[in-house]
């Protein structure tokens, strides 16, 4: 079994690229998550859903995408959204995402699919959403097995707190969460940072990177870090001031 190393993820979602009026601010916001990944020190970008606002954005808006991934010079792990599903009309199946950068990792199974990443000792699970309804469980499949790697999982869904009386979408429990066997549960969907753990697990929602408006175009992400000694901690970091 090979010994887990330190790895630090910048963790953001919905940045809704492509939504001119309702999101203007989330070019500048992809942007600055970028950069902050190498100031950071991030050894992994996690994008967890509603990267794009809808499945009619332009190509141009998946270039300039695609043109920001590509500066990275670490590896960036995707999982589509409700906004922007993995069906047959999603913006992911275009010809376009053929000459994405090589560091750029889509989940694209829906029934989920691990990426393993040994030179980081990690390994990065989720299920891409074929249609958001209370059918589709985000933490269905995930493995229990492990190989001696971190594991991180990716969803994008709506977490159920025990006063919640109506059923939403893409429902995660909290039973589901403690029962999950990753060491970090990344999550997408809500534009506010919550801290939904459950027993062992840190569950987090970073919120979206996006400002509140043209004047103030950027937020905060999430910076987790896996320590094998120290275990996982993370910790919110405004994007205006990222060291």
């Amino acid at each position: 079994m090979p010994s887990r190393k330190k790895v630090r993820l910048i963790h953001t979602s919905d940045v809704h690229l492509g939504d001119q009026t309702g999101h203007p601010t989330a070019e500048e916001a992809l942007r600055a998550v970028v950069d902050a990944v190498t100031r950071l020190r991030g050894d992994m970008l996690l994008l967890v859903g509603d990267i794009f606002d809808n499945g009619r954005v332009s190509d141009a808006v998946v270039q300039s995408f695609l043109g920001q991934v590509a500066r990275l010079g670490t590896p960036a792990v995707l999982l589509p959204g409700n906004h922007d599903l993995y069906d047959e009309d999603s913006v992911y199946q275009r010809k376009v995402f053929d000459a994405k950068p090589p560091n750029l990792h889509i989940i694209s199974e829906t029934k989920g699919q691990a990426i393993s990443f040994p030179e980081l000792t990690l390994d990065v699970w989720g299920r891409a959403m074929p249609s958001h309804t209370p059918d589709f469980r985000p933490l269905e499949g995930m493995p229990s097995l492990r190989n001696g790697h971190w594991l991180v999982a990716l969803a994008h869904g709506h977490f159920h707190f025990a006063d919640d009386l109506d059923l939403r979408s893409s429902p995660i429990y909290p039973e589901e969460v403690a029962a999950a066997p990753c060491d970090y549960l990344a999550l997408g969907h809500w534009d506010r940072h919550v801290d939904v753990s459950q027993g062992r697990v840190t569950a987090v929602y970073s919120g979206t990177a996006r400002g509140p408006s043209t004047n103030d175009p950027v937020a905060e992400v999430t910076v987790v870090d896996l320590d094998p000694e120290g275990g996982v901690s993370y910790r919110q970091t405004p994007l205006h001031s990222a060291p």
